[in-house]
Formats: C-alpha cells, structure tokens, sequence
C-alpha cells in the first residue's frame, strides 16, 4: 500500500510541474506578445490566433499537452 501512495504523490508531483512548466512557456508567450508594438490590425490578429491555438484545455481544465 506504502508503494502506491508514493507511486501517486510522485506522479502528482509530476503533473503539478508540468502544469507549472506549460504555464511558465504560456506566460513568455503572453509578455513577448504584451512587448510588441503591432500597428497592422492584420498581423495583429494573426499573433493572437497563433498564441489561442497554442492553448487547449481538457474538459477538467487543465492545459493539454501540445
């Protein structure tokens, strides 16, 4: 029994730094488009399609893997 609690802590740990992982890469993607000085509405709202299909989620709400 002792095994499979720690065989499931460890992979709760594990899914909490992925999950933390995904959203450090999420949150450098959102600052790199935050710094940018788009004037052409066109390129503009291809950045932001870029970084929407980026991001998925499962249906309990975390962020699936891409």
């Amino acid at each position: 029994m002792f095994w499979f609690k720690t065989k499931k802590n460890q992979t709760a740990l594990q899914t909490k730094k992925d999950t933390e992982v995904q959203l450090h890469a999420f949150k450098k993607q959102i600052s790199r488009f935050a710094e940018l000085a788009v004037d052409d509405r066109q390129v503009l709202k291809q950045v932001l399609q870029r970084l929407v299909k980026k991001v998925a989620f499962k249906d309990d709400g975390t962020i699936k893997d891409v």
